[in-house]
């Protein structure tokens, strides 16, 4: 979610009994920002996104 949203996706989670949900927080706002920087944003954040899920091994195969 971007960072506008964490606080609510950590209430719902909790909410929900999974308080130790993980998260990744992307910057807000993302729709305002030009198509190059979005996608610069999204090249930084997808090793960790990937670690977030849980994932392990090369994301790019």
């Amino acid at each position: 979610m971007t960072a506008e949203f964490e606080s609510l996706a950590h209430t719902m989670a909790a909410n929900a009994g999974r308080a130790g949900l993980r998260v990744h927080v992307l910057p807000y706002p993302l729709e305002s920002r030009p198509e190059s920087e979005v996608r610069g944003i999204a090249r930084e954040h997808w090793p960790r996104l990937v670690a977030t899920l849980g994932a392990t091994g090369d994301a790019t195969e």
